[in-house]
């Protein structure tokens, strides 16, 4: 059972909490214009301090993921941070999550190039997945070409 922190909406897309030792944290989704389907890239900060283990942070990510991946009309795309070198850690924990937590109710698909792995997630039965696919696809191609 989840015990997430107590999150509040600050506008119409990023969520922040303060964990019990005043940690604050910030969740957010950008959008991408995409013809066809809303597009949103997540990303996750804490503002400074040291990073330990703690549930219901997770917890707390994990239920504003929920609401945000169970709306209508919507894809997800995570995409892990490269800048410490730490991108596969990431990866590994986002799919433990996403393993532990999916009722069967959401689909993921994973892209890799080099050390970048991204992640779309939408419901199963969303329509515009398949074109989500072919358009990152083509993404990943033009990057790798233009090397």
């Amino acid at each position: 059972m989840r015990h997430p922190y107590r999150f509040q909406k600050t506008d119409n897309n990023t969520f922040c909490f303060e964990t019990d030792d005043g940690q604050k944290y910030q969740a957010y989704f950008i959008e991408f214009p995409t013809n066809n389907y809303k597009l949103y890239s997540f990303s996750f900060d804490k503002e400074e301090g040291l990073k330990y283990f703690d549930s219901r942070i997770k917890d707390t990510v994990i239920t504003i993921l929920s609401e945000f991946c169970n709306a209508d009309n919507q894809i997800l795309a995570y995409t892990c941070d490269v800048s410490d070198g730490h991108e596969l850690a990431r990866k590994r924990l986002f799919n433990k999550w996403f393993n532990e937590e999916n009722n069967g109710s959401l689909t993921k698909v994973d892209f890799q190039s080099e050390n970048i792995y991204v992640s779309l997630i939408a419901k199963k039965d969303f329509s515009a997945v398949n074109q989500a696919i072919t358009d990152i696809n083509q993404l990943f191609a033009d990057v790798i070409s233009n090397k």
